[in-house]
């Protein structure tokens, strides 16, 4: 279960990483997906911060609204990666490191 938490301020960006996450995300995996209108009022931290506020999984992921999915199931990976015994943050930047 992940609550997907994104600062967002730009609609358009933000609903095309909704329906890219619907796709790729993976079928079984139980997500929710927090907006935080953030057109500049607050920091990237605080916007996040809200976010983790409000989030019902324990699991946590923080992005921007201007990316989007290539991977398929995606998610399933994510969480399994999490389960693992010395996991506690997974971080990524561009490549395939967690």
């Amino acid at each position: 279960m992940i609550s997907i938490i994104i600062s967002s301020y730009k609609q358009f960006f933000f609903d095309a990483l909704v329906e890219n996450i619907n796709h790729t995300i993976g079928e079984d995996v139980i997500f929710e997906i927090i907006q935080i209108w953030n057109p500049g009022k607050m920091g990237l931290c605080e916007a996040y911060n809200s976010g983790a506020e409000k989030a019902k999984y324990e699991n946590l992921l923080f992005i921007h609204e201007d990316i989007l999915f290539q991977t398929q199931n995606w998610g399933i990976e994510l969480i399994k990666a999490l389960q693992l015994p010395d996991c506690g943050v997974i971080g990524v930047a561009g490549n395939p490191y967690y």
